[in-house]
């Protein structure tokens, strides 16, 4: 398959970056002949000023890489210019200090020395960055797939690649090519009766009219540039996609034309949207292996087809979600908490505090809507949201990205454990997701629910000639067509997914008197105080997905409850979230240790597989950054300094079980690595720190965040037993305060009524609520003079570098300047930036 500009743009920028390199070395062999010198000022012997002099012409006269201006200051405390002025003297001044003469000798022959460390330290950089371009430790700028590329396929059948690759996809063929029976008349029965309510019946008939208006409008869209490219920007950010056509994809961007022409050919083909169908030569299927140890079933489609189902699976989405958010907004979605009209009335006299602004019951309200309810969905054409459990998950996520929204869910569930717990004496939580889930989607029932809900009989059969794709592997010339399951990847098939299990959202809220089903994509979540609610809500999940044709994983399925005898209804197994597990003896989330084990002897793996130092660098990285989440991320109040100290033991134990015959764990492995395969030894611990644009290997140091977590907050845990001490003497105050002034209006509550209060009104426990979920600030490195030096002679100065770089250039920095001369360790306009961005965003391949 032709990947045309795309091929010609990584040959371009694989040239450019030739050029750039070659030029380092060329310059790095004319510096060591100017170095010499050096040998030519030790011939003076004892002339100490023909020895400045020289030195100084040396400095003056090269204008190539690391050249310096007349007035330049060398290691902060020589200026050139002043030098000049001083020359003269130092002849003709017979009481001229030879100290002085020596202390300019010694710096002047350090900036020579440090010149040279660098253009060593470039060709270093040269040899890493051409092992790494040759090894295909990373898919980025293999534009055209080679041999060794084609290997990591599920292509032709061979036994390449691991056993647990050819297990998932025997299971994955077993299901989306061999239907399953779902009754939908029953199904349709159980919908109608959901909805039987008068406000229930109400809001679908509001919800099918907007549907049926929205589904007319689509088809009648004109595209416009500005369209395309967010669609575009969708799309890169899918995951979707080969490497040569997401190349293609970023170039239109920048081709004003190209971008008129494509939304021209958009708009003729979603004109005729009711003759469009998948190639009937089949897509091949590419099994593409992430860190969780997952393999997932990716196709690649023609670009066109990739943009116009991009448009109209993000335009179902943002429709689809504010249509549901209508029911959940409604009288038919039921509440926790209901007060009468006058109630409301009087707490909020009485309080002087507004229900709507200031309680828990609202801060839930808000966070499940903004987060929780149909998260999936996006709510806007031009910020889609991302199914991000992909190869390469982002160091950082955004604050509303899938991975930023499972950690927040994981905060605000121990964070309501013991609210509960302090409370009510009790706490239960179920946890479950759908096996197979994607793979395994019924056809009937996702059109079946769609039909319900208000969708054409011709945009059904749009999507049932999606779902139904032509699928084949590579080297097999059989096309099967899918029969269950969705596309991985695709808009539309997120759109399918979250439309079948809203009708799981809602049946949880109506037959478990309005429990919220906590959902992140098929992740699912139950909590309350009465256990008898979770099991109400987990007994209707069960019929639910019996109607629809779904299982849920035993595996990942279990219960936990505290403060009580064991609950009756509640399924079997722990809870778990990421590497986490809940103890109930504890109360808390630990770490699983054996599962880090096993993702230990994982990453050994892929290190092992690498071939170059980058590539290395790169897995390792990530896979860090893949620990540090499946921990939690950056702890919040809630979980207390003991979660903090427990992450900081175990980032220490996978380094020693990493590298066991190295002390100084990463580093050390590196420098004895580098020394082996360049002859490069004794550098600096910051030169591995050091980012990839100032010449170091970009090496992320996992233990820095939690060191800088600040020591003095108090501890979360003792927040609500610290509040529940001193509800009645704010009772007490706030009855005095009535009766001294509005006496008149009535008696005031009582306590047992003010006590009822605390979630639903009282404004000190909102802000302990909130005061649990604030994740753990980080403390600031300060800033010193000596750091301030050598980061004046830099690029980058200190208040463009993050809370991270402040903390590695202030602790390594002058090591690093100590042995090069400066912070930049190669020369940043010689080095191939473009690249260094490539590595950057490069997606990891991983040892299949």
């Amino acid at each position: 398959m032709s990947t045309g500009p795309s091929a010609a743009f990584g040959q371009t920028l694989q040239f450019i970056t030739s050029i750039k390199l070659q030029e380092l070395e060329k310059q790095r062999l004319s510096y060591q002949e100017h170095a010499k010198v050096l040998e030519e000022a030790e011939a003076c012997g004892d002339n100490l000023v023909a020895k400045v002099e020289l030195l100084l012409k040396a400095v003056e006269s090269w204008s190539g890489s690391g050249s310096v201006g007349s007035h330049s200051n060398l290691g902060n405390k020589l200026n050139l210019a002043n030098l000049r002025l001083w020359l003269p003297q130092a002849k003709q001044d017979p009481n001229f200090s030879v100290d002085t003469l020596r202390s300019w000798i010694d710096t002047l022959e350090t900036h020579i020395r440090h010149s040279l460390m660098r253009f060593d330290c470039a060709k270093l950089f040269g040899n890493l960055f051409n092992e790494w371009i040759a090894s295909g430790d990373s898919s980025t700028n293999n534009i055209t797939p080679s041999d060794d590329t084609e290997s990591v396929l599920s292509a032709d059948f061979e036994k390449v690649g691991r056993q647990e690759m050819h297990d998932q996809l025997d299971k994955l063929t077993s299901i989306i090519f061999d239907d399953v029976a779902i009754d939908t008349n029953a199904l349709e029965v159980y919908l109608s009766d959901l909805f039987s309510g008068e406000e229930a019946t109400q809001v679908l008939e509001a919800l099918r009219k907007r549907i049926d208006s929205f589904q007319t409008h689509l088809t009648r869209h004109v595209f416009t540039s500005d369209s395309v490219e967010d669609i575009i920007r969708g799309l890169l950010a899918s995951g979707l996609m080969d490497e040569g056509k997401r190349a293609t994809l970023a170039e239109f961007l920048d081709n004003p034309t190209v971008l008129e022409e494509v939304a021209s050919v958009l708009t003729m083909r979603m004109a005729s949207l009711e003759t469009w169908s998948w190639p009937a030569e089949g897509m091949a299927i590419e099994m593409r292996r992430h860190l969780n140890g997952k393999y997932r079933a990716f196709t690649d489609p023609e670009i066109v087809d990739a943009l116009l189902l991009q448009h109209i699976g993000i335009s179902w989405q943002v429709e689809l979600k504010a249509a549901f958010q209508g029911v959940l907004q409604s009288k038919a979605w039921k509440n926790t908490y209901t007060t009468s009209a006058e109630e409301t009335k009087n707490i909020s006299r009485q309080l002087h505090e507004d229900l709507n602004s200031n309680s828990i019951h609202q801060r839930r309200r808000m966070d499940r809507l903004e987060s929780f309810f149909l998260g999936q969905l996006s709510s806007s054409a031009s910020n889609p949201s991302t199914y991000d459990d992909l190869l390469d998950t982002p160091d950082t996520e955004s604050a509303n990205s899938p991975a930023a929204n499972k950690q927040k869910l994981l905060r605000i569930m121990a964070t309501e454990a013991q609210l509960n717990s302090a409370l009510h004496g009790s706490h239960a939580v179920v946890r479950s997701d759908l096996e197979w889930f994607g793979p395994s989607l019924p056809h009937q029932s996702i059109l079946t629910v769609l039909r319900f809900f208000g969708v054409s009989e011709k945009w059904c059969s749009f999507f049932q000639r999606f779902l139904r794709a032509p699928l084949r592997f590579k080297g097999d010339p059989t096309v099967r067509t899918r029969l269950r399951g969705t596309p991985i990847s695709h808009a539309l098939s997120v759109v399918c997914g979250e439309v079948l299990l809203f009708g799981m959202d809602f049946a949880v809220n109506q037959k478990a008197n309005g429990l919220f089903l906590y959902r992140m994509h098929d992740d699912l979540w139950l909590w309350d105080a009465n256990a008898a609610k979770c099991s109400a809500g987990w007994k209707e999940m069960n019929v639910y997905a019996n109607l629809v044709g779904l299982k849920f994983n035993a595996s990942k399925t279990g219960s936990a409850w505290i403060g009580e005898a064991e609950p009756a209804g509640l399924p079997t197994g722990d809870i778990r979230w990421g590497f986490l597990r809940f103890d109930q003896t504890e109360a808390r989330f630990i770490i699983d240790q054996k599962d880090v084990d096993l993702h230990i002897i994982e990453l050994r793996r892929q290190l092992a597989s690498t071939k170059s130092v980058f590539g290395w660098v790169n897995a390792y990285n990530k896979y860090m950054a893949f620990f540090m989440r499946n921990f939690g991320g950056r702890p919040a109040t809630c979980f207390g300094d003991v979660h903090t100290t427990d992450i900081i033991d175990t980032i220490a134990r996978i380094q020693k079980e990493l590298f066991p015959d190295d002390q100084g764990g990463a580093v050390s492995c590196l420098r004895s690595v580098i020394e082996t395969r360049f002859g490069v030894g004794d550098l600096p611990q910051g030169y591995f720190y050091l980012p990839i644009s100032n010449g170091g290997l970009g090496l992320r140091h996992p233990m820095v965040e939690m060191f800088a977590l600040r020591q003095d907050e108090c501890d979360g845990p003792q927040f609500f037993d610290a509040l529940l001490k001193s509800d009645e003497k704010r009772y007490t105050a706030a009855k005095e305060e009535w009766d001294s002034v509005y006496m008149s209006r009535g008696n005031f509550m009582t306590l047992e009524k003010y006590l009822s209060l605390r979630e639903t009104w009282l404004p000190e426990w909102r802000r302990c609520y909130d005061d649990m979920l604030k994740v753990k600030n980080l403390a600031q490195v300060q800033r010193t003079p000596l750091v301030e030096s050598f980061l004046s002679q830099a690029t980058t100065g200190w208040d463009s570098l993050d809370w991270y770089e402040h903390w590695i250039v202030s602790l390594y920095g002058e090591e690093v300047v100590k042995r090069f001369g400066g912070w930049e360790v190669v020369d940043s306009t010689l080095i191939p930036l473009g690249m260094v961005q490539l590595f950057r965003t490069s997606r990891m391949k991983l040892d299949e």
